[in-house]
């Protein structure tokens, strides 16, 4: 049997072939797995991620355009995914959220049942509370502390000065601390 090229394995898929998708991750999955694992550094995590990226290779086959190496739009997938989880990641240690705080520890490798839904419970209560500050605040604190951007970078995108978004950003947080951690 003739080996097909990726071009011809992502036609294919897009066409609903799904074992194309087979061949795809036989092809890859090492190289892309050893690329997630260098990134986040959890063997797991890596694990999770790799299936998030053929899964999502599985979904978005359609929207593949041939003038880019496969290769590079597969990875391009895997990273995007990686620094999604970089974030939600930051998210969590922005607020340190810990034992002390809101009485559970996102670093618990096993938690209980109830544990997952006080952690649950606890990130719809900090997007919520990000979701409520003014617009500006709230976008200034995304921009520099979610997406990794400079002060100058922000200020740029928002058509301030990186002052001002210093400002803002240090306003928002006093806000999200005022709501998060009221005394009890």
């Amino acid at each position: 049997m003739k080996e097909c090229s990726d071009q011809e394995l992502i036609d294919r898929l897009s066409r609903g072939e799904n074992p194309a998708l087979n061949e795809l991750m036989a092809r890859y999955k090492h190289r892309v797995f050893a690329f997630i694992r260098r990134y986040v550094g959890d063997e797991d995590i890596a694990y999770d991620l790799l299936q998030e990226t053929f899964t999502k290779l599985y979904f978005s086959a359609g929207t593949y355009k041939s003038e880019y190496k496969f290769s590079t739009w597969l990875f391009q997938i895997a990273l995007n995914l990686c620094r999604d989880h970089g974030r939600k990641k930051k998210l969590v240690q922005f607020f340190s959220l810990d034992d002390e705080d809101l009485g559970f520890d996102f670093a618990d490798k096993d938690p209980d049942p109830e544990a997952i839904a006080v952690s649950s419970q606890a990130m719809k209560h900090i997007h919520d509370a990000i979701a409520a500050l003014p617009h500006k605040l709230k976008t200034a604190l995304i921009l520099f502390t979610l997406d990794d951007r400079t002060q100058e970078e922000c200020a740029e995108l928002l058509g301030v000065t990186a002052k001002t978004v210093e400002t803002r950003v240090y306003r928002a947080r006093k806000l999200l601390e005022q709501k998060l951690y009221k005394k009890r």
